[in-house]
């Protein structure tokens, strides 16, 4: 009880105290023994105006912020907005290349396709000379086979064939043959003949009637070559075997030699022939042909041989400028390879024709051989008969 009303009474004490001072202080204007009332006015005066400047530039240094704040605001969007655009105009840039480049890319795939399935001029061109050559082939068989037959009637001496009545008939109308169509000056002057124009005075001995020409022209042409590969092979057929020569025991005894002689004459005709038909007029040339031919100077005519066809064929690609030019023209690797293709069938078909000939010549080869081996045997003798013990 005592405590609580102590302290009571302290507090009011002071309260006093404070109230006391309050009334009794002195007034500002007389604090230092001066009247302060025109410092303190100044003061104040000053205080508020230097309120003011601060309140300004407060007030104007927040809306300068606030401007500046905003401008670098707009500018940042502008720049992002910048950036945005710039990856949506690269965006664009790029998908433009790339359609170009993609339609580049088919236009020329476009290309390729084209090239890969057209047809190229020299294409037609070498389709149409192999027909050419493969037909002329062909019909050269037909007429070498057609002498074949002839030849071998005359050479076995068959009924109707010089040789049929004897070899002197055989020899005689080789002789009237010969005179009729070939007369030299020497057979002239002894008033056997008249004497033949240059291109047919000896003309069935000579090789160049039958090698020359690239394609018989004409009858005479084809005479010369015919006549030129009788005189070489077979001028005068023995003459037949019949009646008592073929009845007796020795003619029994020849009749086999007659057969294997007949048998080889006929295979020299046939390789004879062979060649012979290669340049007889089979085929028409085609029109690269022909242009081949007036460049090489020879006589253009519309009929060809199998050998003048394939000859011009292979120089039109070996020196022609039509060829070369469209070689260089070639846009694709297919056009050149569809060349090479077409060069090697035709070195193909070149060594085909090669090997069939080849077979034959190996043939009278071996005839050659046979005889040889006969004539060896006959000059040593016949080996004595061995008797029974």
């Amino acid at each position: 009880m005592d405590r609580s009303f102590r302290k009571t009474a302290i507090g009011l004490l002071l309260a006093t105290s404070f109230l006391a001072g309050s009334f009794v202080a002195p007034r500002p204007a007389q604090a230092f023994g001066i009247d302060v009332a025109p410092i303190v006015a100044a003061i104040t005066t000053l205080q508020s105006a230097m309120n003011s400047v601060i309140t300004t530039t407060k007030t104007v240094l927040n809306s300068t912020l606030g401007l500046i704040d905003d401008k670098l605001t707009t500018a940042a969007q502008q720049i992002s907005n910048n950036l945005k655009a710039q990856v949506g105009a690269q965006e664009q840039i790029a998908d433009a290349s790339n359609m170009v480049q993609a339609r580049l890319a088919r236009d020329v795939r476009n290309a390729q396709i084209a090239d890969l399935h057209s047809v190229n001029r020299q294409d037609c061109l070498n389709l149409e000379d192999g027909q050419a050559q493969v037909v002329a082939a062909r019909q050269a068989a037909d007429v070498a086979l057609a002498l074949d037959v002839a030849k071998d009637k005359r050479t076995r001496a068959d009924k109707g064939t010089p040789s049929w009545a004897g070899i002197g008939q055989g020899a005689q109308a080789n002789n009237t043959h010969h005179l009729s169509k070939y007369c030299d000056d020497a057979e002239a002057d002894a008033g056997l003949c008249s004497l033949a124009d240059d291109t047919m005075k000896g003309a069935d001995q000579d090789a160049t009637s039958l090698f020359a020409p690239p394609v018989y022209t004409d009858q005479n042409a084809i005479d010369r070559a015919n006549d030129f590969e009788t005189t070489l092979i077979q001028p005068v057929a023995p003459a037949a075997q019949r009646g008592s020569a073929i009845t007796s025991s020795e003619g029994q005894q020849a009749m086999p030699g007659r057969r294997s002689y007949n048998a080889a004459i006929s295979l020299a005709h046939m390789i004879g022939h062979e060649v012979l038909s290669m340049r007889a007029g089979t085929t028409t040339l085609t029109t690269a042909q022909k242009a081949e031919a007036q460049r090489e100077g020879i006589t253009v005519t519309n009929t060809g041989s199998s050998f003048e066809a394939t000859e011009l064929e292979i120089n039109r690609k070996y020196s022609g400028t039509d060829w070369q030019a469209d070689l260089q023209a070639m846009s694709s690797d297919k056009s050149v390879l569809i060349q090479i293709a077409m060069l090697d069938a035709q070195r193909n078909w070149l060594l085909w024709q090669q090997y069939k000939l080849q077979q034959m010549t190996a043939l009278a080869t071996a005839k050659r051989l046979a005889i040889e081996a006969e004539h060896t045997l006959g000059r040593t003798g016949a080996l004595p008969v061995p008797s029974p013990n």
